[in-house]
């Protein structure tokens, strides 16, 4: 269960009321031009999300060895955002890089108030590099999912679709004179904003696992990975964000109205695929789901995630895949590779791309 601290003494309290006030209003506002559509220049690699935001966790409960590694949790937090940012191409995303909270006060321009690493703005992979490596590797206090979670509702809003990107361990030091608790605040953000939370998961306990499921189900679009695969494939993390159209491993499977269940003529092209892997354990594939436009937003972004899962669970199941070598995204009616007006343009865009991806 989650850690509750109450602050007791009144000084506190009102201390920790007043500097989140203070942070609503030390944020920057986007520059109308930074709001502009940017499109990749490899017309291959296609965005799969407008915006997104890594909140990285430098608790103390972070602060422990990780594996046989050598490393703390924590620095293998940062090693995995970083390995992750060198496979990212450049398609114009806005983005920060925000911790949960930072060491000291949070009164904007005091030396130990808040300070994004890389304060929302349009991504650029050479200075969102050097920003990871400001990224501390020693704790700055108790876990604070609760007011993470609180910072995301004054820099969401911007136009598009958001992917949050959440480390946690499951705890949290709760203020129980703020409201609302985590999971409460989660939602909230998902019924107010275009919002997608994938959350790096390291719990060991299980309510600390429940919590952050719960998290990952306030929508469809949500979803919690394990921190252990992300560590061994760093390039999952962000992998949602871009869609690789022009690799010669490119592949799709459709699928009939309303349905994920795996038509024949395709079973024998995956029977394939699944020997391929097993004779090239340094393949993976992202499989990403996708619909037609019948039927509502949530509704077809749950039918696309069916449909890769189905993908997934067939190669699991027949030639014993792993699991981390199976990534699953998925994305509704986003994308449509043919009109919707059309039975014929909606047939093609009932579907599951594959894509054969190396370490």
């Amino acid at each position: 269960m989650s850690q509750t601290r109450t602050m007791a003494p009144m000084f506190w309290r009102t201390l920790l009321i007043v500097t989140a006030i203070c942070f609503l209003f030390s944020q920057q506002t986007l520059a109308a031009e930074d709001l502009q559509a940017f499109k990749p220049q490899n017309t291959d690699v296609l965005r799969m999300a407008d915006n997104f935001f890594i909140l990285y966790d430098p608790s103390t409960t972070m602060d422990v060895p990780y594996r046989d590694t050598g490393l703390t949790r924590l620095q293998a937090q940062k090693q995995i955002i970083r390995t992750s940012n060198g496979t990212l191409p450049d398609l114009g995303w806005q983005t920060g890089l925000y911790p949960y909270w930072k060491g000291g006060l949070w009164l904007h321009g005091s030396p130990g108030g808040f300070v994004p690493y890389y304060r929302l703005s349009r991504y650029e992979k050479q200075s969102f590099a050097e920003a990871i490596e400001q990224l501390p590797e020693i704790p700055q206090g108790p876990p604070m999912l609760q007011i993470g979670l609180m910072k995301l509702e004054h820099l969401l809003g911007i136009p598009g679709r958001t992917e949050v990107f959440l480390f946690s361990d499951g705890k949290d030091s709760t203020f129980t004179e703020l409201e609302p608790q985590p999971m409460e605040q989660a939602r909230k953000l998902a019924e107010q904003f275009d919002v997608c939370f994938t959350i790096i998961s390291s719990a060991t306990d299980e309510d600390a696992k429940a919590l952050l499921n719960q998290i990952g189900s306030v929508n469809s679009c949500s979803q919690v990975i394990d921190f252990d695969t992300v560590y061994n494939h760093p390039e999952h993390l962000l992998g949602k964000l871009f869609m690789d159209t022009g690799s010669s491993n490119f592949n799709t499977v459709l699928f009939n109205f309303d349905r994920s269940n795996i038509r024949p003529e395709y079973l024998k092209p995956l029977n394939t695929l699944g020997r391929t892997l097993q004779k090239q354990p340094e393949s993976y594939l992202v499989l990403s789901g996708f619909t037609d436009n019948i039927g509502t937003k949530e509704y077809n972004i749950e039918l696309s995630k069916r449909r890769a899962e189905r993908i997934q669970n067939y190669l699991q199941t027949n030639f014993q895949i792993d699991k981390s070598r199976l990534l699953t995204y998925w994305y509704g009616f986003a994308d449509p590779v043919a009109s919707n007006d059309t039975e014929a343009g909606r047939k093609l865009n009932r579907r599951v791309t594959i894509t054969i991806r190396n370490k």
